[in-house]
């Protein structure tokens, strides 16, 4: 019986861990990818928890019991953390970069969060109609089901993060961002830092040069487009002139690369020219997995920016990866709201 249960486990494990290791291999821009590493890492613990209890290994019981208590003493210090973390970071985006709907995301996740696990309770425990308990129950499960569909796109845009891209551009594509007049804004300039780093390093390796496409059109209050901007940054870092293209019809991430991809076709000698996209870490997944829906094989790298604002970008980041399917999402987390419901109330 006990060897069943490790083969079992051990299956779940493998099968998890080769999937996430395959997925991320081949192709990295899933957010199904972090969801196949927690259910991996969750597996393996289980296993070495029976072998160690069943069998009395005295050092596998002492690394899952510490790895228990480890979660017991951190979850709830996580969680005020996080709860402040929301707050502050709102706050000082607000202050910071000025209000708008986008700015108040983490402050109204902080809010939806400690509803969910403290005052909608309290309101529970002193209700005595099951009915209204149960539908109170049910906004509870739909927005939990949000907040672990963020745990696990955070997770998949971290590891994201952490790929490393062979020297072997042809083109790196830099998408485009706000401007300040005729300049580009600290965010922006990140971005072509990150792609100038790059170019530098395979220039270094004694591989040819990729050539650099700067991606933004010019927005209504914008005195020049946001690509020429771009351009006369890179050329003060000593980009040479012949290695900067220019893309300045875009308006959003979608056709930054649909007509940066025009424009590789016209100037490239290849069939499959190898391309590198470049924007801002919180924001790089989800550029990921729109480019595989054009169905266009290109990854790319992040730069990094300031906490207090990744948090609320991180967060718009993932109501954007929900309205992608929005549709289905909706649809599944009231299935498992009305499954809740209907449990609860029988």
């Amino acid at each position: 019986m006990n060897n069943n249960i490790y083969f079992l486990i051990g299956i779940i494990f493998l099968a998890f861990f080769l999937l996430w290791f395959v997925l991320h291999i081949t192709d990295r821009r899933r957010v199904f990818n972090g969801l196949a590493f927690f259910v991996s890492l969750g597996s393996l613990w289980t296993l070495l928890f029976l072998i160690g209890y069943i069998n009395d290994i005295k050092i596998l019981n002492i690394i899952t019991g510490a790895i228990i208590l480890a979660v017991i003493i951190l979850l709830p210090i996580l969680y005020i953390i996080g709860i402040i973390v929301l707050f502050t970071t709102g706050r000082t985006v607000i202050k910071r970069e000025g209000f708008s709907l986008s700015h108040v995301l983490s402050i109204l996740l902080g809010i939806g969060i400690i509803s969910s696990s403290f005052i909608l309770p309290i309101f529970i425990d002193k209700i005595k109609s099951k009915v209204l308990i149960g539908v109170m129950g049910f906004f509870i499960t739909v927005f939990s089901y949000f907040v672990l569909g963020f745990i696990i796109f955070l997770t998949s845009s971290l590891i994201y993060n952490l790929w490393y891209e062979k020297r072997n551009k042809d083109y790196l594509i830099v998408l485009g961002a706000g401007l300040s007049g005729d300049k580009v804004t600290p965010l922006l300039a990140g971005r072509i830092d990150k792609a100038i780093e790059f170019y530098n390093s395979q220039k270094e390796k004694g591989v040819k040069p990729p050539k650099i496409i700067m991606s933004g059109g010019q927005g209504p209050d914008e005195v020049v487009s946001e690509a020429l901007a771009m351009k006369n940054y890179a050329l003060e870092m000593n980009i040479p002139e012949e290695d900067i293209l220019m893309e300045d019809k875009s308006t959003n991430t979608e056709e930054n690369l649909k007509f940066s991809t025009d424009l590789i076709k016209k100037d490239s000698d290849k069939d499959n020219p190898e391309v590198l996209f470049f924007t801002t870490n919180y924001h790089v997944l989800r550029a990921g997995i729109l480019a595989k829906s054009l169905e266009l094989n290109y990854n790319g790298l992040g730069s990094k920016t300031k906490f207090y604002y990744y948090v609320s970008a991180i967060i718009r980041e993932y109501i954007g990866i929900i309205y992608l399917n929005l549709n289905k999402n909706i649809l599944f987390a009231i299935f498992i709201g009305i499954i809740y419901f209907v449990n609860y109330i029988i």
